[in-house]
């Protein structure tokens, strides 16, 4: 699908998309990584990951370990899970506006684009 096209059906209609994580944090470390939001969204989720140790190393000083392990491991799995979110949609942004990269992320099967013709909601008649 052109970028012209994927714009269009993303703003009108209903439109899918696969996103493979992996390969949109290896582009966007490549090609985006002197853009501020990246940095930004980069420094937020480090600044995030040392406070979940600290309080792991802290909880397993202070509890004991079966209940600081079952904390601990839904709070990392919590912000992987946060993390994976964000940054699928922070690729998805730079999909959108910059039409190179857009066609560079469809090339590396990092996105895939596709029309959603299946409505899960019952749609207004007019």
């Amino acid at each position: 699908m052109p970028h012209k096209n994927f714009i269009f059906a993303y703003e009108t209609g209903p439109l899918g998309y696969l996103i493979s994580t992996r390969r949109a944090l290896c582009m966007l470390l490549a090609h985006k990584i002197r853009d501020s939001r990246l940095q930004l969204f980069l420094l937020k989720w480090a600044g995030v990951l040392l406070a979940i140790v600290g309080a792991g190393i802290c909880g397993f000083n202070l509890m004991p370990m079966i209940l600081a392990m079952g904390v601990f491991a839904q709070g990392f799995c919590l912000f992987a899970l946060l993390l994976w979110f964000g940054a699928g949609d922070m690729f998805l942004k730079f999909a959108l506006e910059d039409e190179r990269f857009y066609n560079l992320a469809t090339e590396r099967h990092a996105l895939n684009v596709f029309e959603d013709t299946d409505f899960s909601l019952p749609q207004p008649r007019n």
